[in-house]
């Protein structure tokens, strides 16, 4: 008997099975780190007070202020942590306006310059005139600036980061296999570099808070951009392959006159 049919409905059977499996554990760590990250600002509030009134009622004394000052920049950086699992956890603050995001590129581009190797050509397709989408800036910010900073760190010698957008319409039946975006108008935003790319391990788990290697991922910066695109109501898919490069593709709803 013809068995193609009945293979491809078990492979296809145990690949949705598979795709279930991780998106709750991404969902069960996502939960985990909201958690922890109400727990820090818990904790950091009567810290931060204390130092406030500690400020208040010493005297001038050098050596207590520049023990209380850096007690503060210890506060502030477990802040952005915090902000970061929050972010991850799709809890952190959110500030959704009328945004471009070729104008969000063109602009932040120059402010990132010092996170990326002189050596890294960075080009651009940006249309001007692409659908704008509903986000908050900054957060879309932190998310170029993480994907940026790692494919930097991908690339050895001269490399090559291409950033372009698009608008993209998805029919019903979605763009790939493993993809189920609603269907409707997207702005894809696509981050390629031609560094050493990740293996399907590391590949799989770089959302995953904490998670290192010695080439992409550092702590939460990738956590928290998967939070915050999940939060714009988003998808984020990204291809890689040793050797070859990496590319991060991102979609975001278009607004349009029907929104």
């Amino acid at each position: 008997r013809d068995m193609t049919e009945r293979v491809r409905d078990e492979k296809e059977k145990t690949k949705l099975e598979t795709q279930l499996q991780e998106a709750k554990k991404m969902e069960a760590i996502a939960t985990l780190a909201g958690g922890i990250a109400h727990q820090f600002n818990n904790a950091l509030f009567p810290i931060i007070a204390g130092l406030d009134l500690l400020e208040m009622s010493l005297t001038v004394n050098k050596k207590v202020d520049a023990t209380i000052k850096r007690m503060r920049r210890s506060t502030e950086r477990i802040g952005r942590l915090t902000d970061q699992l929050l972010a991850y956890a799709r809890g952190g603050k959110y500030h959704p306006e009328r945004i471009s995001l070729s104008a969000m590129v063109i602009n932040t581009l120059p402010l990132l310059k010092h996170t990326i190797s002189p050596d890294t050509d960075v080009v651009t397709d940006l249309p001007k005139d692409i659908s704008p989408v509903r986000g908050d800036i900054t957060q879309m910010q932190t998310v170029l600036s993480a994907i940026l900073f790692n494919a930097s760190e991908a690339i050895e010698g001269k490399g090559r980061i291409r950033i372009s957008a698009k608008n993209q319409e998805i029919a019903s039946d979605g763009i790939e296999p493993d993809a189920d975006p609603n269907p409707g108008a997207y702005v894809s935003l696509t981050i390629e570099d031609n560094g050493k790319g990740m293996d399907e391990e590391t590949r799989d788990r770089i959302f995953e808070p904490f998670f290192t290697t010695k080439f992409q991922g550092r702590g939460l910066e990738m956590a928290a951009v998967y939070g915050i695109i999940k939060n714009h109501h988003g998808q984020i898919r990204i291809h890689s392959e040793l050797n070859k490069g990496t590319t991060v593709h991102i979609l975001l709803p278009a607004i349009t006159s029907l929104s």
